[in-house]
């Protein structure tokens, strides 16, 4: 559960950091997705308890609920962790940070590698520690952005290395169009507005002027005008009709906000650092806050975040569903496939946390460091789990309440060491 004590910020991490280093990490330096708090290692299929029903997607076939599982975000938390050392190698001139970021470097390589199985610039999700042909941009985010800021303390021949996988890994997305299969979407077109931050970053790495055009046409395009991934603004306007369960409850439902804010906050910051003087700046301004606003509908009082929230139809002020199945007809679709909104916390308001870190700086919004502090505060290495609340989840469903998050814990250790670098977080708290 989330800490009743603040306790020592810089101490916390340390310990943090020792438990990730003694589990988190597998043979080839990939950082796991999830752990199993029964037993503090990797998922095996005795996570998953008879009558249990393992998330199981299209494409995913050929590997088990636990290799799904251990390696389903590897990506995100490779990425993030890899952020997390360099931040503190920055501020501490540690060795280990630096030795540790290496090995990080090493198994996106790794991964990178596995990845020409298809063609180079492929990242695969290596369910199994092995290859798939599944991927996602969002996966491809992390990775580059940890790329580009390694690229600042590698060595020559590193750097070059780095260049040749940034401009790959974008050019692989610029080819097909933004267009590759997801789960059971054969052709999906992502979202465009993802696009742009990878694009400069393809620029600035020596990928050419292909990059740059590209970058300017989709900008022209308005394509990341207003946030990629708004979950309730769209609903005001009209443009998505509310479901028989919402009007049921006189609310919007907006759910699984840390992937919406910290994606968009991942980007426009990229953009704004990189290139402060496009006339689009005071837009991805702007947008940073929009997605912040409701991003932080999701926050529970006790620095956790709701997995679902409720937006009132005449208050728009949030509240949290009481636990409820519906029938498949009465909506709203969730992606992995079970209809049931549970009302639970996460500890992924870590993941608010190091958006708000980012933020910051190109806002100077109070609220956010408040937020930011207060979820480090909270959340202690016993409180990085996935999901709390199993009396909130059906029988089946439970094994949910029972991982420890690679997500939420990266994205902690993330939050506090870029926090500690932009005056968010002071040394002494």
């Amino acid at each position: 559960m989330p800490s009743k004590t603040n306790g020592n910020l810089h101490q916390r991490a340390r310990e943090i950091e020792d438990w990730v280093e003694e589990a988190f990490i597998d043979s080839n330096g990939i950082f796991y997705t999830y752990l199993d708090t029964k037993t503090g290692g990797p998922l095996t299929d005795a996570s998953f308890a008879p009558g249990q029903v393992p998330i199981h997607l299209p494409g995913t076939e050929g590997f088990t609920a636990a290799e799904w599982h251990n390696y389903e975000n590897t990506g995100m938390t490779t990425g993030a962790y890899l952020q997390a050392l360099l931040y503190r190698y920055e501020m501490e001139r540690d060795a280990t940070a630096m030795r540790q970021a290496r090995r990080c470097f090493e198994a996106l390589k790794y991964n990178y590698d596995l990845g020409r199985q298809l063609e180079e610039g492929f990242l695969p999700k290596l369910y199994g520690n092995r290859f798939s042909e599944q991927t996602s941009s969002d996966q491809v985010l992390y990775v580059m952005l940890a790329l580009d800021h390694f690229h600042l303390h590698a060595s020559d021949a590193e750097k070059k290395l780095i260049d040749r996988m940034i401009a790959n890994l974008i050019g692989f997305w610029v080819r097909r169009g933004y267009r590759y299969k997801y789960f059971w979407h054969q052709d999906m077109l992502w979202p465009l507005g993802r696009f742009p931050s990878l694009l400069l970053m393809g620029y600035k790495h020596g990928g050419g002027e292909t990059f740059k055009k590209e970058y300017d046409r989709l900008l022209a395009m308005g394509v990341n005008k207003e946030p990629v991934e708004l979950r309730l603004a769209p609903k005001l306007r009209g443009e998505v009709p509310a479901t028989p369960y919402e009007i049921k409850h006189q609310a919007w439902l907006i759910g699984e906000m840390e992937g919406a804010v910290s994606m968009d906050t991942m980007e426009l910051d990229y953009l704004l650092r990189n290139d402060p003087a496009n006339e689009w700046a005071g837009y991805w301004k702007k947008s940073i806050k929009q997605i912040w606003d409701e991003g932080k509908l999701a926050m529970a009082p006790d620095g956790t975040m709701y997995v679902h929230v409720l937006v009132d139809f005449k208050t728009r002020k949030p509240r949290r569903p009481e636990p409820e199945y519906f029938r498949e007809s009465e909506g709203p679709h969730d992606w992995i496939g079970f209809r049931y909104i549970a009302g639970a916390r996460s500890c992924d308001s870590t993941f608010l946390a190091r958006s708000a870190v980012q933020a910051e700086p190109h806002l100077r919004d109070p609220e956010m460091r408040d937020i930011a502090r207060l979820v480090l505060h909270s959340i202690d290495r016993d409180g990085l789990r996935t999901y709390y609340d199993p009396d909130r989840y059906p029988p089946e469903l439970k094994h949910r309440t029972e991982f420890y998050s690679g997500d939420g814990t990266a994205n902690w250790l993330w939050a506090y060491w870029q926090g500690r670098k932009e005056g968010v977080i002071a040394a002494d708290e």
